[in-house]
Order: structure tokens, then C-alpha cells, then sequence
């Protein structure tokens, strides 16, 4: 009863005044449906791409990603040294996030999406997103109902390095100088995985001739 409650709690009228406060939503709404556009014209909302991905045969994900990821980093930290916004860091805890990974990445392999992309793909008529919209949906609601703050930190608190950038952990003193070299990075994964797809391309064609050879 505690869950309908609150699930009704959620769609109450009074709720609705958020929108119009300091907690404007109408921000998260525009960033959501951009995130969208990019998604889609990306096209990252098909399984075939995440999919290839995991299996080193398609690289359009990483070339979409890593530019936003840049951007993101310059954006971020621009608008901060402006006085714009402030950054909210969340704890490192290795443990924990290691284990995370390994289950988000399990999922997103297993599955095809992730709980953005599968928004994408149902969206475009992909009716196999479903599960994974039903698996993220029950998890949130399953670790909502579960959590229990003291038992978890005593579990996940291993290896805490508290709230830190990799600025602090590399001891770099200035921050732009790790952003640049995280820049010139992303670059030159971009120019591996071309050189790699081209690698691939070729190799593909070479095999396909050679076959149709044998078997004149």
C-alpha cells in the first residue's frame, strides 16, 4: 500500500506546482527531448549499433559519444569558472561503482539498451525495448522499497575516496591542463577506431573476395 500511495502522492495537483517554482522541471524537459533528438539522429536508439558495439563491428556509438563527452567537459567546467554553476560531486567509492559497472554493462550488453536508449527505441516502434523499460522501472522501485542507508553504506564503503575529481587523484593543479589532455585523448580514439573500422572494412572485403574464389 506504501507504493500506491506514493505513486499517487506523485500525480497529485499540488505536485504540479514544481513546475513553476525554483525546481522548474521545464529545463529537464527541454534537456530531455534534445538528448532525444541526438539519440535518434544518432542513431543510437538500434540495437544493431549498441550491439555492435560490444562486439568491436560497429563504432557509432563511440563516435557520437565521445565528441558529447568533450563538449560536455569544456561546457561544464567553463560555466563553473564563470560562476555560472556548481558542481555537485558524488562520492568515489571503488567498490561499489566497480560492481555497478560490471551490472550496467552486463545489462546493456544482455539487453541491447540502456534506460535512456530503450526510451529512444520505443519511441521509434521498437517493441523490444520493453523489457529493459519493465527491468529499470522495477529495479528503482524494488531498490526504493529495499534500501536501507546504514546497512548499504557499511557494505559499499570500501575503498571511499570521498569526493574527488581525477584533477585531485593525479594531483593536477590546474584543471584545464587535465581537460586538454583529456581532449587530445578522445581524439586520438577517435582516429584509432576510424583506422580500426577501415582495418575492418578491408579485411571483410579481402575475405569476401578470397571466398567468392573458392567457390568459383
Amino acid at each position: 500500500m506504501g507504493i500506491i500511495s506514493r505513486l499517487r502522492d506523485t500525480f497529485d495537483p499540488s505536485m504540479l506546482d514544481s513546475l513553476y517554482g525554483a525546481s522548474s522541471l521545464w529545463g529537464g524537459l527541454l534537456l530531455g527531448t534534445l538528448l532525444g533528438i541526438i539519440l535518434q539522429k544518432g542513431r543510437l536508439c538500434k540495437y544493431s549499433v549498441v550491439s555492435g558495439m560490444f562486439r568491436m563491428q560497429d563504432f557509432t556509438f563511440f563516435r557520437v559519444g565521445t565528441p558529447l563527452l568533450m563538449i560536455a567537459m569544456v561546457l561544464v567546467y567553463f560555466l563553473k569558472d564563470a560562476g555560472e554553476v556548481e558542481l555537485y560531486l558524488p562520492r568515489t567509492v571503488i567498490l561499489a561503482q566497480l560492481l555497478g559497472g560490471v551490472l550496467f554493462g552486463a545489462g546493456l550488453a544482455i539487453s541491447g539498451y540502456c534506460p535512456a536508449i530503450a526510451a529512444g527505441a520505443l519511441g521509434e516502434g521498437a517493441l523490444d525495448a520493453l523489457p529493459t523499460m519493465a527491468g529499470f522501472v522495477a529495479g528503482g522501485i524494488i531498490y526504493a522499497e529495499v534500501y536501507n542507508e546504514s546497512l548499504f553504506d557499511r557494505l559499499i564503503s570500501y575503498i571511499d575516496l570521498g569526493r574527488v575529481t581525477f584533477q585531485d587523484i593525479f594531483l593536477v593543479f590546474n584543471h584545464w591542463f587535465f581537460i586538454m589532455g583529456f581532449v587530445i585523448m578522445c581524439v586520438m580514439f577517435l582516429i584509432g577506431i576510424s583506422m580500426y573500422d577501415e582495418f575492418l572494412k578491408a579485411s571483410f572485403s579481402i575475405i569476401g573476395r578470397t571466398t567468392k574464389l573458392f567457390k568459383k
